[in-house]
């Protein structure tokens, strides 16, 4: 499996190089120290950079702030090439990066397992933490924990597909 998430990631190398590039710079952010910053390598941190578990928040700012960026710029860029070229069928060289890049955002933007587990304990098995918090946190947790396993198993491939395929339809619902 490790050598097909590596050509997956080799091909949606602007999604995967973004990824590993957010999750470095929120590792700075939450002062959580980086053993090795290489984004391509064969192994299931191609997309990633290795670095030491993070404490209570960090842990989840680490999951977080690459996942809703990664996710954004997937979601603007797809969305309205998905409309050119999946509705309209109007296809140019525009639509067609702005779709690859799109794709390959939202096919990287989700943290590995081990993060999100770290994250998941942080908050849910750690008595320190708030009640509110918890409440808070429940629902992007929960999203990142599950994305985590998809793109650890390649279902995300699927999901997006299924995305930039259904939202030209659905935006349009909305629109008329």
């Amino acid at each position: 499996m490790g050598l097909i998430n590596y050509i997956v990631k080799l091909i949606t190398f602007p999604g995967a190089f973004l990824k590993g590039f957010l999750e470095q710079l929120a590792c700075r952010m939450f002062g959580v120290p980086v053993e090795f910053s290489k984004y391509f390598q064969k192994n299931e941190l191609c997309g990633h950079v290795e670095h030491m578990l993070a404490p209570k928040k960090g842990s989840f700012g680490i999951c977080f702030l690459p996942h809703i960026i990664s996710l954004f710029c997937g979601i603007v860029f797809s969305i309205p090439a998905a409309l050119n070229i999946v509705y309209l069928g109007k296809v140019n060289v525009f639509g067609v990066i702005f779709l690859y890049f799109g794709i390959s955002c939202l096919l990287n933007c989700f943290p590995l397992i081990e993060d999100a587990v770290n994250m998941w304990d942080n908050i849910f098995k750690n008595k320190d933490t708030k009640s509110v918090a918890k409440i808070g946190l429940a629902a992007p947790a929960a999203v990142m924990y599950l994305g985590a396993f998809l793109e650890h198993y390649f279902i995300t491939i699927l999901t997006t597909a299924g995305f930039i395929y259904a939202i030209p339809y659905i935006f349009v619902l909305f629109i008329k």
